[in-house]
């Protein structure tokens, strides 16, 4: 059984980690993916790799969420290949940069504050605002901003991230109450601790110990188990739920 199938969906930031990982699972479940990324070359060689192995038929852009104009091309290019949009997730993020994520928070410097918004608060906001008119005028759509768990239980590192990440959760949460009388459903998923590429590799395995010692669980999660909770709030399994954040940390908020 395909749960998307025949629909539209913008997964930003979708060549590598989460995203890549959601951009695999809803193309295996019939939906025709909008994959974006800052490469153009790596964006469509991800859609040529979707295309091959799910028989689907993507589409690869170059998009910088952090750019007005690139953000309206992307939507000019999905609504002029397939017509509509039914599907947005929110998953471009700001890079995790050591110096940054090391810097105490009344050290943080407003222009690195800046540039993190700029790409995971900002670029979120764009990408619903470009979406949102279509989804009225077809009195349908699924939104799903990625957030983070230190937006909801703070964090002892990384304040801009976290900020931003908080940023998203109040997004979410609008959109849902605004919107929702447009058939439109807006949810958020919050990730802790997941083991991709960009956030694992630059971890020591001391780092790495220390960490997963705090989850129940006892282990990092994978990309694909955030992508399965992207794929059932995208989903009609989810028709009647909106304004919720998802929180995907093997129970590490709990404590």
């Amino acid at each position: 059984m395909k749960f998307l199938d025949g629909k539209i969906a913008v997964i930003t930031g979708a060549t590598k980690g989460n995203g890549r990982a959601m951009a695999n699972l809803f193309s295996e479940h019939g939906a025709n993916v909008i994959v974006t990324g800052r490469d153009k070359n790596e964006a469509q060689s991800v859609a040529e790799q979707l295309a091959k192995e799910y028989q689907t038929d993507p589409l690869g852009l170059k998009v910088d969420v952090g750019v007005v104009d690139e953000v309206k091309e992307m939507t000019n290019n999905a609504h002029q290949k397939y017509g509509k949009i039914d599907i947005l997730v929110n998953n471009a993020g700001y890079p995790i940069k050591d110096n940054l994520w090391d810097t105490r928070f009344d050290q943080i410097q407003d222009k690195d504050l800046e540039n993190v918004i700029e790409v995971d608060t900002i670029g979120t906001y764009r990408c619903c605002r470009e979406v949102l008119p279509d989804m009225v005028e077809k009195h349908r759509g699924a939104i799903i901003n990625i957030s983070s768990t230190p937006a909801i239980s703070g964090y002892i590192k990384g304040a801009p991230y976290t900020v931003a990440k908080a940023a998203n959760l109040g997004i979410t949460k609008h959109i849902a109450a605004e919107f929702g009388k447009y058939g439109i459903r807006c949810n958020a998923i919050a990730p802790g601790t997941i083991a991709t590429q960009r956030n694992w590799e630059r971890l020591t395995t001391e780092q790495r110990v220390n960490i997963v010692s705090s989850i129940p669980l006892g282990r990092a999660g994978k990309p694909e188990e955030v992508a399965s909770v992207a794929l059932f709030l995208a989903s009609d399994f989810t028709s009647f739920v909106s304004g919720q954040t998802i929180v995907v940390d093997g129970g590490e908020t709990i404590r």
